[in-house]
């Protein structure tokens, strides 16, 4: 290893001629080629800092804990995030449907729903859950279509408060021609004109929202945490879900409109 190698800690340097010849040996102990090189010298000045003598044994230690931070960092790094599943309520002619998945647009593209009433985060034990809670509605003994009674109403109204709207470029035939289908939408967060950060718990209470809310924009990729508090909890600009919340109003509106503006079906 060359005497000028930048991570040599300067606690076994000598100002005049480089490496103390009594660790020199030791340090040539490191391969300069191996993959983790970069690892183990960090290790190495971490111990050298906190004045550890530099023995060939703390130095095959060092070797180890390098090659392990190596490891890891390449297996995170490679790693396809799990996707989280959903519970969804859609409705088929004249039946709801309660169903789960990790991928909405294929899963709802298979089904092609009239109309996409809600959802929740989820997977099949919450599935199994509502299948039971609703089983006075069940169209059959065992099946995932259920009557639209008025409790079943109720319970996809409050989803909708507490998550929001489906994202509109989940497929179903109240969507086909409105363009939703053929791209999904991409929400362009605009830069935060303050600093303000606050948990989904702390946003929540300030924007007097619902938690959940904000948990499911995070789900559906609309919002991703800027930073972590203390205890380790997620950070989100304020003004990032101010925008949001703004986004969902107009949606909301939208909707409403588009319902409204709707000719009738005459028998």
């Amino acid at each position: 290893m060359a005497h000028g190698n930048y991570f040599t800690p300067s606690t076994i340097k000598d100002a005049r001629c480089g490496l103390r010849r009594s660790v020199a040996q030791l340090i040539a102990l490191v391969d300069t080629e191996d993959p983790a090189f970069q690892r183990i010298a960090d290790v190495l000045q971490d111990m050298a800092n906190s004045g550890v003598e530099l023995t060939e044994e703390v130095i095959g230690v060092a070797v180890k804990m390098g090659r392990q931070k190596h490891a890891d960092e390449q297996a995170k790094r490679h790693t396809v995030p799990a996707r989280r599943s959903i519970v969804y309520y859609i409705r088929r002619g004249d039946f709801i449907k309660i169903g789960t998945t990790i991928n909405p647009a294929s899963r709802l593209h298979t089904l092609m729903p009239d109309e996409i009433l809600g959802f929740e985060p989820g997977d099949a034990q919450l599935e199994r859950i509502r299948h039971q809670q609703f089983r006075n509605c069940r169209v059959a003994r065992k099946g995932e279509y259920f009557h639209p009674t008025e409790e079943l109403a109720a319970h996809i109204a409050a989803l909708r408060e507490q998550h929001g709207e489906p994202d509109p470029a989940w497929p179903s035939v109240a969507t086909l021609g409105t363009g939703y289908v053929r791209s999904k939408i991409k929400v362009e967060l605009p830069e935060p004109v303050s600093s303000e950060t606050v948990t989904a718990a702390d946003g929540a209470r300030l924007l007097n929202m619902n938690r959940s809310t904000i948990h499911g924009w995070v789900h559906r990729g609309l919002i991703k945490p800027v930073a972590r508090d203390e205890k380790r909890r997620p950070l989100y600009y304020v003004d990032h879900l101010r925008f949001l919340i703004e986004r969902n109003r107009t949606w909301q509106n939208h909707r409403k409109h588009r319902t409204n503006d709707a000719p009738s079906v005459s028998a």
